[in-house]
């Protein structure tokens, strides 16, 4: 990273994007009262505002996909000398600043003041104020050559119990369970892992209740996926 992008303050910044992740980082700039004043350009917008911002030698920060970082740095930024910084978990460039939000974003805002509690990781330099000025999160620092594995278990984390709940909610709406009952369940064992971490399992598998597993995997005949992931578990974690 070269060291120009990573010293001297900033007059302005410059978010380029109009998804989820933009929509949420100029909420959040504006719950902060940053005095650093925050531009926004997306592609709805002609390419004369986008360079009439740059003018400004703003910290330009890129809400975009993984796939148009690259192109797009190259294209507007690449020589400018300004601070680049992406959000992404997982992408790498040697010129852009990475501070990846431990969190997931809805189109839904949060309350102002949950934004102060969202953790951020970032690689390749040490200061999130470098990065986001006017930010105080608390942030942990990676190596670059750890931020595969860092987004591996965000992905795992955040989307593999989703994709089994709603797996299991098909099932249980057809079995007659109402959505209320199901979802108070998923809250209880949420909340039970984050109060007591790996303390709070339950059920057959850790009991190494051998009856019940094999029960089970029989009446999952009906939804071969959920087989599949039931038995793939339990051969990995009832020894």
């Amino acid at each position: 990273m070269s060291t120009s992008l990573l010293s001297g303050a900033s007059a302005s910044i410059l978010l380029i994007g109009s998804g989820r992740l933009a929509k949420h980082l100029l909420h959040w700039h504006q719950t902060l009262h940053n005095t650093i004043p925050l531009n926004h350009w997306d592609r709805n917008l002609p390419n004369s505002e986008l360079h009439k911002c740059l003018e400004l030698k703003p910290v330009v920060w890129l809400a975009i996909s993984d796939a148009a970082i690259s192109g797009f740095y190259e294209t507007y930024l690449q020589g400018l000398g300004l601070r680049v910084v992406h959000f992404s978990g997982a992408f790498y460039h040697p010129e852009i600043l990475s501070a990846h939000p431990l969190m997931t974003f809805s189109e839904k805002l949060f309350e102002d003041s949950f934004y102060k509690q969202i953790h951020f990781v970032i690689s390749g330099f040490e200061d999130l104020q470098m990065a986001l000025p006017g930010f105080h999160n608390e942030f942990s620092v990676i190596s670059i050559n750890d931020k595969a594995f860092y987004h591996a278990l965000c992905v795992v984390a955040g989307n593999f119990p989703q994709i089994l709940w709603s797996e299991v909610f098909r099932e249980a709406t057809d079995l007659k369970i109402p959505a209320a009952a199901f979802e108070t369940y998923i809250r209880t064992v949420t909340e039970n892992f984050i109060s007591q971490k790996s303390a709070a399992l339950t059920g057959p598998l850790i009991r190494k209740d051998f009856d019940t597993i094999k029960s089970n995997l029989a009446s999952l005949q009906k939804n071969k996926h959920l087989q599949d992931i039931y038995s793939a578990f339990a051969k990995e974690y009832v020894k």
